[in-house]
C-alpha cells in the first residue's frame, strides 16, 4: 500500500507551502491500483482525475494513422493525467495505460474544484501542478527537436535507469520516434 507521504513530498517539491494545507489535500486522495495493461484514462472518455504514481510505470499514447504513438511515460514519484481533457472536461485524445503494475493515488476533478473555490492557497498549488505538466510537455517537445534518438535514449536511461528495463521495446522506440530495430542498434552500440 502506498503511503500518502509520497504525494505530500511531491507536492512540496512543486509548492513549498503545500504542507500548510496538507490536511485539506490528504482526505481527497483515493488509493488506486492498476494491473499491467489496465487503463487510467481511455481516449474518447473524459479524464476525471490527476494521478500520482507511487510505484510503477504508465505510458501516455495516442493512435495516429492506425499506429500507436507513445507521447510520454510517468514513473514512480510523478503525476500524470490527460491534462487537456482534465481541465476542459471533454473527451481525451490520449490514453494512459499501466505498463507495469501501478499503485498510487487519484485527485478527482470535482473534489479539487471544490477546494480551489474555497482555498486560494490550494488553487496556487493546482496552478503549480499545471505548470509542472506544461514544462514536462514543453521539455519533451524540445527534446524531439534538439536531440537525436540516441541522445534522448541516454537521457531517459540516466533519469530512470532501473525503470527503463521494464518498458517494452516497441513503446520505448515509439517514444523516441524510431523503429524498434533502430533502438536495438542504439542499445547494441552502447555495449
Amino acid at each position: 500500500m502506498p503511503d500518502t507521504i509520497l504525494v505530500k513530498q511531491a507536492l512540496l517539491q512543486l509548492d513549498k507551502h503545500a504542507g500548510d494545507n496538507w490536511h485539506l489535500f490528504e482526505p481527497l486522495l483515493e488509493e488506486v491500483s492498476f494491473s499491467n495493461g489496465s487503463f487510467l484514462v481511455n481516449s474518447g472518455r473524459t479524464c476525471t482525475a490527476i494521478y500520482f504514481i507511487a510505484s510503477g510505470i504508465v505510458r501516455v499514447y495516442t493512435v495516429h494513422q492506425d499506429k500507436e504513438v507513445c507521447l510520454d511515460f510517468a514513473f514512480s514519484g510523478q503525476f500524470t493525467t490527460a491534462y487537456a481533457s482534465y481541465i476542459s472536461q471533454t473527451p481525451s485524445a490520449v490514453s494512459i495505460q499501466a505498463i507495469t503494475p501501478v499503485n498510487g493515488f487519484a485527485f478527482h476533478y470535482a473534489d479539487l474544484q471544490e477546494l480551489y473555490n474555497h482555498h486560494h492557497a490550494i488553487e496556487r498549488t493546482g496552478r503549480l501542478l499545471a505548470e509542472y505538466q506544461y514544462l514536462r510537455k514543453y521539455q519533451r517537445e524540445l527534446s524531439l527537436l534538439q536531440y537525436t534518438a540516441k541522445e534522448r535514449y541516454l537521457h531517459l536511461l540516466e533519469q530512470q535507469p532501473q525503470m527503463i528495463q521494464q518498458i517494452p521495446v516497441k513503446y520505448l522506440a515509439s517514444y523516441l520516434g524510431i523503429e524498434p530495430e533502430s533502438l536495438s542498434r542504439i542499445r547494441k552500440g552502447l555495449t
